[in-house]
């Protein structure tokens, strides 16, 4: 009798399950005393991490860069602190062209010399809402109101990609444009009088942006401590 299909068939697959069978069991692979749980207790690490409380979630590092907050404490708490005493460096005038060497003229923007992400201010207030001192650099306090928008105002001059190019700087292109110069100093009334604020105050309301303990050596107050400036130090009269 002629098989059919379906005999055909089913006669490949009982010789395939039955070589199946045979390579499953051979011996050299197949060791009765084995078990899955065995096997399991093999694979299993010998002590698992206990997860943390509600409670301890709060104080519990979480990645790499979640103890910034602390880290930022204390590296502010490394620096000169508002009753250490100042000795003023000597040359004022380096100090004062230094800080203009990042602003287009006097009452500028300073531009930001160094990348930024430009995802929020956040960023920028880590080190800019009270000033910070790192490995010689100095990061000073936004001398105003602090605001959001930082890039609004401030520029970049390095690209946030490493080797990426900007766009050529302004001041490189020749014009014929001349801005006001950076003052050294105020005028005195008198040999004691407190010197006069030499400059506009817009914008430059917090005077420890550069006069406080962050400010550079040269033109730090000597009495960081006063906080109401204006007290004693009365305005040139010129509005810029």
């Amino acid at each position: 009798m002629e098989r059919g299909p379906l005999g055909v068939g089913l006669a490949v697959i009982i010789g395939v399950a039955l070589i199946g069978f045979f390579i499953g069991t051979d011996a050299d692979d197949y060791a009765p005393d084995r078990t899955l749980a065995a096997d399991a207790a093999a694979d299993a690490p010998t002590s698992a991490p206990l997860a943390p409380s509600y409670a301890g979630l709060r104080v519990t590092a979480r990645g790499a860069g979640t103890g910034w907050a602390a880290d930022l404490a204390a590296l502010a708490g490394s620096g000169p602190q508002v009753l250490d005493p100042v000795e003023p460096a000597a040359d004022k005038g380096a100090a004062v062209a230094e800080r203009a060497r990042l602003r287009a003229y006097d009452g500028a923007p300073p531009r930001i010399p160094h990348p930024i992400r430009q995802d929020s201010a956040a960023e920028c207030l880590a080190c800019h809402a009270d000033g910070l001192r790192f490995r010689g650099l100095l990061a000073p306090a936004a001398s105003h109101a602090l605001y959001t928008g930082c890039t609004q105002c401030h520029v970049v001059t390095e690209s946030a990609v490493p080797g990426g190019d900007l766009h050529t700087d302004p001041r490189e292109v020749a014009n014929s444009f001349v801005g006001l110069a950076s003052p050294v100093s105020g005028e005195r009334v008198w040999s004691i009088a407190p010197p006069q604020i030499p400059h506009r105050v817009a914008m430059r309301e917090r005077c420890d942006s550069c006069h406080g303990v962050n400010g550079r050596d040269a033109i730090r107050s000597t009495h960081p401590w006063r906080e109401t400036c204006e007290q004693c130090h009365a305005a040139s009269g010129s509005p810029w």
